[in-house]
């Protein structure tokens, strides 16, 4: 239940004064001003209607949206985790930002914040969710047990071996999972049956674009075995997502990237998610 906002009147400052990247509502009229929206995603994820008695994990939580979500729709309990300090995170070493190279660590050490958007949400939405700082490369069911259900949102295209990560989530999934990632829409809308993966690392903060084709191979790789698929479907941006001058929208156009990120701006970043199980 939220927390009593008449209690807590300084709780719309501390929500302004931080950086979001998930756009979530945690009390009447209190809205985080996020990067991305992903409220309107929910219906498109094919998540459980209830998680009752399981033991959850959301991996890459960030400001903890799909963490919330699972814990609403009754989970047991539910394990955050995510990377707090930025110089262990897998971005590309240099990013192009504004026409300069920054690193992924100075993008995130402006942006993350350490977690204290999400220790806010956990206390505004009276959470009992626990957050781990933990590389998903690190996940050992020896160490951190398996889970009754899992959750991987929008992760993938920032690791440089995607593969892998999902191996690691195989030895912790005990049941289900759904994972939701970025695809590219132009080359799976022109190839929808051959998996294409087009890599970035310089240009902008992540590795890989997968087709939707592409995105459903890498997961079958990993030894999962696919029980639903969605459509491509779009997350929209939010209030404190920057937009591009118009001038730079004819430049878009010109390159494949250039493409993706017009197609970002006006409709929002593509995705595909799906429900899987470990194979047998």
């Amino acid at each position: 239940m939220p927390i009593d906002t008449t209690a807590t009147p300084d709780l719309a400052g501390r929500i302004d004064a931080m950086s979001w990247y998930h756009t979530m509502d945690l009390g009447p009229g209190l809205v985080t001003p996020g990067f991305f929206d992903t409220r309107p995603t929910v219906a498109r994820v094919p998540l459980p209607e209830s998680l009752a008695g399981m033991r959850c994990l959301d991996v890459g939580t960030w400001d903890g949206f799909w963490a919330f979500e699972m814990e609403r729709r009754g989970a047991a309990s539910v394990t955050a985790i995510d990377i707090e300090d930025p110089a262990r995170w897998d971005w590309p070493p240099q990013t192009r930002v504004g026409g300069h190279f920054a690193s992924g660590r100075q993008i995130l050490d402006d942006f993350k914040g350490g977690g204290q958007a999400f220790a806010l949400a956990r206390e505004a939405l009276d959470s009992d969710v626990d957050r781990v700082d933990v590389s998903i490369y690190d996940l050992d069911p020896d160490v951190h047990g398996r889970f009754d259900f899992v959750f991987l949102g929008s992760l993938l295209l920032h690791l440089r071996d995607p593969i892998r990560a999902l191996d690691r989530l195989r030895g912790v999934c005990a049941g289900e999972l759904v994972i939701a990632e970025m695809v590219e829409a132009v080359p799976s809308w022109l190839r929808p049956r051959t998996p294409t993966v087009r890599l970035e690392g310089i240009d902008r903060p992540w590795w890989w674009q997968p087709n939707v084709a592409a995105f459903h191979r890498m997961v079958e790789s990993a030894g999962f075995e696919i029980l639903r698929r969605t459509p491509m479907y779009f997350l929209p941006h939010g209030v404190a997502h920057p937009r591009p001058p118009r001038r730079a929208m004819v430049r878009f156009a010109l390159t494949p990237a250039g493409r993706e990120q017009m197609i970002g701006v006006w409709r929002g970043l593509p995705h595909a998610a799906v429900l899987a199980r470990p194979a047998a």
